[in-house]
């Protein structure tokens, strides 16, 4: 069954890149809309680590980063002959993902996947991959996971 609406989130890593590409080059096999998302969690900012800087300069940064992430992304798609839908958004991300699988009506989420420190597992709350099945759960649609 082929896929109609692709749901890629992006960050700056390396494995994000090899998921935004491969969901262009799936994209462009199932002559699928792209939407790629990046999401601005600043929930640190409530757990005292960002004391020094305001909550709107860095806020302002993210965007900024979140804003060139998302054009590296769309290059990528580009390269493969397809034009995404580029998302900005701030909140949680698992929450922010749902939402635009649920306003695209997609039916594949394709993310990358990087191990994480015990710090970053202590910061996002888990491991990526309970955090696949939660997606997966709340969704009801494929997640595919890039490493």
């Amino acid at each position: 069954m082929p896929y109609k609406s692709i749901v890629c989130g992006v960050t700056g890593s390396a494995h994000a890149q090899k998921a935004a590409l491969q969901a262009a080059v799936i994209a462009k096999e199932n002559n699928a809309n792209l939407v790629y998302v990046y999401v601005i969690d600043t929930e640190f900012f409530h757990k005292g680590i960002a004391v020094e800087l305001s909550s709107k300069t860095i806020t302002e940064t993210l965007q900024h980063l979140g804003t060139h992430i998302l054009e590296m992304a769309e290059q990528l798609a580009l390269s493969q002959g397809v034009t995404p839908k580029k998302v900005l958004k701030t909140g949680k991300v698992l929450k922010s993902l749902q939402e635009v699988v649920a306003e695209e009506n997609a039916d594949l989420l394709i993310l990358g996947h990087e191990e994480r420190t015990f710090f970053e597992k202590a910061l996002f709350k888990g491991d990526v991959e309970s955090h696949v099945q939660e997606l997966k759960k709340k969704t009801g649609i494929d997640v595919s996971v890039v490493g």
